[in-house]
């Protein structure tokens, strides 16, 4: 991979109609091509000695977690794309129907924007809406 900039990422999530939540985590952004990989740990005590990944590419998001927990997620708009969580205690299928994907970055820094129903083990869980914003640790 070539350069990586340091990048700071401010995560906003939310199910259904409760209310945002906010955290924001110190990672690495990597140009590759016509694409862009973002890295970091996850700081979330559920999550600890786990490494996130995302691969950002005009109309997709990729989200691989490795470590104590694995996983791998794929969102495009419109689409229905199957997935899965691995943790200590088993192994899930994920489901995501991405309703909306919106993706503003300028070299990689700007917003991501997604929302999506998850199905797990083929029971709805919930719709989704996520949103990293990606700014210079400069």
């Amino acid at each position: 991979m070539s350069q990586s900039i340091q990048v700071n990422i401010q995560i906003e999530s939310r199910i259904d109609e409760d209310p945002f939540t906010r955290h924001s985590v110190e990672g690495d952004l990597y140009p590759k091509g016509d694409h862009y990989y973002l890295r970091y740990k996850d700081t979330d005590p559920e999550m600890a000695g786990t490494s996130t990944l995302i691969k950002l590419e005009t109309g997709l998001v990729r989200i691989i977690r490795q470590g104590n927990v694995r996983s791998e997620q794929t969102f495009v708009a419109g689409q229905r794309l199957k997935g899965y969580y691995e943790a200590p205690h088993g192994k899930l299928e994920l489901e995501a129907v991405t309703e909306q994907l919106n993706i503003q970055l300028e070299q990689g820094l700007g917003t991501v924007d997604w929302s999506y129903e998850l199905f797990v083990m083929g029971e709805r869980a919930g719709t989704y809406r996520l949103r990293l914003i990606i700014s210079d640790k400069a």
